[in-house]
């Protein structure tokens, strides 16, 4: 089977997003994957900070070309504008690898690659996984009611309609599409975790390790993280990631002289993971609100495969993955964050025993592998 797969990010870059993890089991399985991904620029986005080449023999990589002077030039909504640009740009490259090579589906995922729906008669398959529209409310400050929300969910609703198959990350995402072919697909984790050696860091072993892993955006609750460091500077407190948040936060550490507060910066995929062997505690906190409700953290499923208690934010698909795991630790403010700290240190044995129960479940029912296998099970189906 052949898979192509238009990329709005560069597929070696600090963020090793749904599709890479997902995309690189179905290579294993011995299908090709070709990812179409728009040149290098600066950013302070994940998606664009690139790491040392991966490759994996089953998946091809085609950068499309963009005007140097338009694509390194900063404009006013950046990141909205440059995926806009980037799609129109890559149409033809898009219908040219159509014509010769003649793909099995199409994968898609955010609302400006509906350009490619035209003229091209491969199989779309649409992934969603986030609340685009959402998104862009915050990104543009946009009402419901104005023209660019109405065309925006007016494309969301044709994107969906043009597809033979819609999978869908979320319940909550899925409460909202209609769709005769729907396949929900969370995110998930790596099987192992929990063999990587220690970090280059050398962390402090002699004060227990809170720790994070993910984007520094604004959906994640990185203050309520600093606030936490700030009145337990007897826990050592690792952010690994990077992002628009970045240098407010790192800023935020100076000034507030948090000499407990590590932040790594981008890293890669594999150093991310022997930080979290290092973490005692893992923290998944978010921003309340439709986009962090619809959102499958990965990062959630990544903590609990290494085998580290989670506290978590109370959200919608949160809850609902941990009616199946039972062994999330909740906070939505500071003081039940810093109760929630203690109590997992308090209780070892309780912790253990719940993050031992919830770790089998995740590798057996949400690890990459098991979610790559689901999806090529459907397309077979309906190819």
């Amino acid at each position: 089977m052949i898979i192509l797969f238009p990329y709005m990010a560069r597929w070696n870059s600090a963020n090793r997003s749904r599709y890479y993890h997902l995309f690189n089991k179905i290579a294993d399985l011995g299908h090709t994957v070709v990812v179409v991904q728009p040149p290098p620029r600066d950013s302070d986005e994940t998606n664009y900070i690139d790491l040392p080449v991966e490759h994996h023999p089953n998946i091809r990589l085609v950068t499309v070309r963009m005007p140097t002077w338009l694509w390194k030039h900063s404009l006013p909504v950046d990141k909205l504008l440059k995926k806009a640009l980037y799609s129109f740009g890559s149409y033809v490259t898009i219908r040219r690898l159509v014509r010769e090579l003649r793909p099995n589906f199409l994968v898609l995922y955010n609302l400006p690659q509906y350009i490619y729906t035209f003229k091209i008669e491969t199989p779309v398959v649409f992934d969603f996984a986030d609340d685009y529209l959402a998104m862009l409310q915050h990104e543009l400050n946009l009402s419901e009611k104005s023209a660019v929300y109405r065309l925006s969910s007016h494309i969301l609703e044709k994107l969906v309609r043009r597809s033979k198959l819609v999978t869908i990350v979320s319940q909550r995402l899925r409460d909202r599409v209609r769709h005769t072919n729907i396949l929900q697909l969370s995110n998930g984790a790596d099987e192992c975790l929990d063999n990587h050696p220690p970090t280059v860091l050398h962390i402090d072993r002699a004060r227990p390790v809170v720790g994070y892993v993910g984007a520094f955006e604004y959906f994640i609750d990185l203050e309520l993280m600093l606030e936490a460091a700030e009145r337990l500077p007897r826990f050592t407190f690792i952010l690994v990631g990077a992002g628009r948040e970045f240098l407010r936060i790192k800023d935020s550490v100076a000034h507030r002289r948090l000499e407990n507060v590590i932040l790594t910066g981008a890293v890669h995929h594999r150093q991310a993971m022997q930080f979290i062997s290092e973490m005692d505690i893992c923290l998944c906190l978010f921003k309340k609100g439709p986009v962090a409700d619809a959102a499958s953290p990965i990062k959630l499923f990544e903590y609990i495969a290494s085998g580290k208690p989670v506290i978590a934010t109370r959200l919608t698909e949160t809850l609902r993955i941990d009616q199946e795991l039972q062994s999330l630790v909740y906070a939505d403010t500071l003081e039940e964050l810093l109760n929630a700290i203690t109590w997992i240190e308090e209780h070892p044995e309780e912790t253990k025993q719940k993050v031992a129960r919830s770790m089998e479940i995740v590798r057996a029912r949400y690890s990459w592998s098991t979610l790559a296998r689901q999806l090529i099970s459907r397309l077979e189906e309906i190819q």
